[in-house]
C-alpha cells in the first residue's frame, strides 16, 4: 500500500513539473516582440488610451457638461458622430443679446464639424471655419469662447442636460423674441428695423420652434456686425425689416432693405442659418 502511494505521488509530482515545463515553453516559443509588448509598460499605457477613445465612443451622444478654469462659466456638448452641438450657457452677469431676449434665456446651439488634430486630439469648427472647441485625446478641452480669441481650458462637470435640440414652442415664443429682437437692434443701429414674421404659419410645435430660433441667430448675427460703428451705420442706411420666411432650406438674402432669413420648418437647428453665417453674409454683402 506504501508503495503505491508513493508511485502515485511521484506520478503527481512528474505531471506538475509537465505543465510547469510547458508554460516556459510556450513562453519561450512567443515570437520576441509579442514579450516586448507584454512587458512594455508604454503599450498598458496605450492600451489604456484605446479604452478610453472607445468608452468616448460608445457614449458618443451624451451631453456633457464642461466648466471653464478660472471663471466657472459652462457649457454643454453633444458629439453625434462627425458632428457635434455646442451650447454656451448664460451666466448672471452675460452681455449676449443671445442671453438678453427673453427672461428664461435660450443661447444659440452651435453646429460643428469634427477634424481630426495632432496627438489624438478632436477640433470642431463651425461652417465658417472657425475653431470653437478642441478635445484632447485625454479628455480635457479648450474653448474659444464667443467673442474671445484667446482659448481657455476646461474640463467636465456634472449635469444631467438634455439633448442640445429645439423645444417645441407656441407661436407667441416667437411673437415676443421677434418683439426684443427689433428693439435690441433698433437701440443698437440708431435706427427702427422691424423683425417680421408674418409670412410664417401661425401653428405651434416644430415651425414656431425654428421660426423662434431663427430670430435668435439673426439678432445675434446683427448685433455681432452692429458691435462696430460702421457696420452700425451701414445695417442703419441699409436694412429696414428682417423678414421671416419657411421654406425648404436655410437661407439668408439681402432684397433691397429687407434681410430674408429662410428657415426650415422641420429641420431642427439645421433648419435656420446659425448667427456666424449671417454676420458672414452681411460683412460681405453690405
Amino acid at each position: 500500500m506504501t508503495r503505491l502511494f508513493s508511485r502515485i505521488s511521484l506520478i503527481a509530482l512528474l505531471a506538475l513539473i509537465g505543465v510547469a515545463g510547458q508554460g516556459n515553453d510556450a513562453r519561450a516559443e512567443m515570437p520576441r516582440s509579442h514579450l516586448a509588448q507584454a512587458d512594455n509598460p508604454f503599450n498598458s499605457l496605450v492600451g489604456k488610451r484605446r479604452d478610453r477613445r472607445e468608452e468616448r465612443r460608445q457614449s458618443a451622444g451624451a451631453v456633457e457638461r464642461y466648466v471653464l478654469a478660472g471663471d466657472g462659466r459652462m457649457f454643454l456638448f453633444e458629439e453625434r458622430g462627425s458632428v457635434a452641438r455646442v451650447q454656451f450657457l448664460c451666466g448672471a452677469e452675460d452681455k449676449r443679446i443671445d442671453c438678453a431676449l427673453d427672461d428664461i434665456p435660450s443661447p444659440e446651439i452651435y453646429q460643428l464639424n469634427a477634424i481630426r488634430g495632432p496627438r489624438g486630439d478632436v477640433i470642431y469648427k463651425n461652417d465658417e471655419g472657425e475653431t470653437l472647441l478642441r478635445i484632447a485625446a485625454y479628455g480635457g478641452a479648450t474653448v474659444f469662447w464667443p467673442g474671445e480669441i484667446q482659448g481657455t481650458a476646461a474640463s467636465k462637470s456634472f449635469g444631467d442636460d438634455h439633448s442640445l435640440s429645439l423645444i417645441f414652442e407656441g407661436r407667441q415664443v416667437a411673437v415676443m423674441r421677434a418683439q426684443s429682437a427689433a428693439a435690441h437692434i433698433s437701440a443698437k443701429t440708431g435706427t427702427p428695423i422691424l423683425f417680421d414674421i408674418s409670412a410664417a404659419p401661425r401653428g405651434p410645435g416644430q415651425n414656431a420652434a425654428v421660426l423662434a430660433d431663427a430670430i435668435l441667430t439673426a439678432a445675434k448675427g446683427l448685433a455681432s456686425v452692429a458691435s462696430d460703428p460702421t457696420g452700425a451705420r451701414v445695417i442703419a442706411a441699409r436694412i429696414k425689416r428682417v423678414a421671416f420666411v419657411p421654406g425648404g432650406a436655410a437661407d439668408v438674402t439681402l432684397d433691397g432693405a429687407v434681410l430674408r432669413i429662410t428657415y426650415a420648418p422641420d429641420q431642427d437647428i439645421d433648419g435656420r442659418p446659425s448667427s456666424s453665417k449671417i454676420s458672414y453674409f452681411l460683412e460681405e454683402t453690405l
